[in-house]
Order: C-alpha cells, then sequence, then structure tokens
C-alpha cells in the first residue's frame, strides 16, 4: 500500500493557532516538502514564526518520540 501526500491548504479563517500552524509547516518542511515558500504561504506563516515555535516543536517531537519508546 502505498500513501501519497497532499500539501495542506488552510483556509484564512482557520482556528489554528499560529503556533499550531508553525508546528505543521515544520513538519511539512521536515518531511521533505522542499518548497519553503510555498509550505509557508499554505500554513500562513512566516519564517519569523518558525523561528519562534522551533524550540516547542523540538520538545513536543521528542515527547513523541519517548512515548513510542515506552
Amino acid at each position: 500500500m502505498t500513501s501519497t501526500s497532499t500539501p495542506l491548504i488552510l483556509p484564512a479563517t482557520s482556528t489554528l493557532t499560529r503556533q499550531q500552524r508553525a508546528w505543521i509547516a515544520l513538519y511539512s518542511l521536515e518531511a521533505g516538502r522542499h518548497d519553503r515558500t510555498a509550505v509557508l504561504q499554505q500554513n500562513s506563516v512566516t519564517e519569523a514564526d518558525l523561528a519562534e515555535f522551533v524550540d516547542s516543536w523540538l520538545r513536543l517531537r521528542r515527547r513523541a518520540t519517548l512515548r513510542q519508546l515506552l
């Protein structure tokens, strides 16, 4: 079974917070989406948003990894 990823395009009226949208963008970039500009636009975030929330995203990923190990 193969899966294809489709870009997540958020509506302007999204109820997601800026932090959540930044996390989604960071996950997209980590997953190999190479068009950084498109990822930022699709998630309505900026480079400054990514920089602001990257530490919390890394903590989130670390917790998820630890849960998988336990």
